[in-house]
């Protein structure tokens, strides 16, 4: 398992007492996301679940939506691979808002440290519940490397040809998780406005 460095586990206590306050009264942000992480079994079967809020939008990420407010290129589902779309890694750092990759993004493959990411994201329609927005981004990578490999930080990485280029959000897990071999991980980014 991991060690988080101290830094990075005090950043990790101040955003975990932020979220249950903000829970607790119900409180949201304009703009929100959460990340829910499923381990699943050969069969399907769900062994693990974690929910957590996604804290971390970075700067191209706002740089993206300019660049959509002056353009009519849109960001599609087919043009997702495994350097694109919702990319998982090992590294224990602290986000920042000028990170452009994961800090040690696990490679597409079955070899040593590797799994086997998609070959497109699921990305569903825009659903509208009282004055809350919100759509989700999925993607199921699964571990074929012959051993267990602990993730403990996920993002959303998007065409650099398109307006949503690079890296959009990066998020340490508050809790790693193991995913033994045989195992898929389904990683889902909620993201919602509210007005």
């Amino acid at each position: 398992m991991p060690k988080y460095p101290i830094s990075t586990i005090l950043y990790l206590a101040k955003l975990s007492i932020k979220d249950k306050i903000q829970d607790a009264l119900k409180l949201t942000n304009n703009v929100d996301a959460y990340i829910t992480i499923e381990l699943k079994d050969k069969n399907g079967n769900i062994i693990k679940r974690h929910k957590q809020h996604s804290h971390s939008f970075v700067a191209q990420f706002l740089s993206g939506l300019q660049s959509i407010a002056n353009s009519t290129a849109l960001v599609t589902t087919s043009y997702w691979n495994a350097s694109q779309g919702i990319q998982i890694g090992t590294g224990t750092g602290t986000p920042e808002p000028t990170d452009t990759a994961l800090f040690n993004l696990i490679a597409n493959g079955t070899g040593a440290g590797q799994m086997v990411y998609p070959s497109s994201i699921t990305v569903s329609s825009v659903v509208i519940n009282g004055k809350t927005s919100s759509f989700t981004i999925q993607s199921t990578i699964t571990n074929n490397s012959g051993s267990p490999i602990t993730v403990t930080e996920v993002g959303i990485n998007g065409s650099y040809n398109y307006p949503l280029g690079g890296l959009q959000t990066h998020d340490l897990l508050s809790s790693p998780i193991t995913v033994p071999n045989g195992t898929a991980i389904t990683i889902t980014y909620t993201i919602s406005v509210t007005t």
